[in-house]
């Protein structure tokens, strides 16, 4: 099935485009948007993230997922962050997640910058993501959204600062370790 130019497509529809092996998109409100391969900066970063969580997550009951992972957040959305933390085990499907998880971290890239801080970051508030992170490998930095009830708070951390997680209690993840360089 090809991809649609001037129309929504529907969850089923999106279920059924055959878009190949190696091609990445997400689903929005019923529009496609295609990935980029990431470069291998954003796979370092992202490596490094994983390993520090999954240690920690050893043996408890949220667990760490990083892309390709569905997250399907509404009818006609289902997204691959780059990171997400589920600690509700229902939540899981063999395809990946339904429902908001824990936490979703996006890792910037040249072609995604604008997408990952303005789409996704209102589609993570509106579906009560409770902690959505914007981690920039060229400055950096990670940009932390918590939900309260007037809508998201951001705390900045940088490449020196340990930064925390609210739903996981005593983590504590390295930023010096999650930007090393290779």
């Amino acid at each position: 099935m090809a991809i649609p130019k001037e129309r929504l497509v529907s969850y089923q529809e999106w279920l059924e485009l055959d878009l190949g092996d190696e091609t990445r998109a997400e689903l929005i409100d019923g529009r496609v948007y295609m990935m980029s391969t990431p470069l291998r900066r954003h796979q370092g970063v992202l490596r490094n993230m994983a390993m520090q969580l999954s240690n920690f997550l050893l043996g408890k009951q949220c667990k760490v997922y990083f892309s390709p992972f569905a997250v399907r957040l509404e009818d006609d959305t289902e997204v691959q962050p780059d990171l997400v933390v589920i600690c509700d085990p229902k939540k899981l499907t063999d395809r990946g997640c339904t429902g908001a998880p824990d936490l979703v971290v996006e890792i910037l890239s040249p072609s995604t910058s604008h997408h990952d801080k303005h789409t996704k970051f209102m589609l993570y508030l509106r579906s009560g993501v409770p902690e959505y992170w914007i981690v920039d490998p060229e400055a950096n930095v990670i940009t932390a959204f918590r939900l309260n009830e007037s809508g998201y708070t951001a705390t900045t951390f940088s490449h020196i600062d340990t930064a925390t997680i609210t739903p996981l209690s005593r983590f504590e993840m390295d930023l010096a370790a999650v930007f090393a360089e290779e």
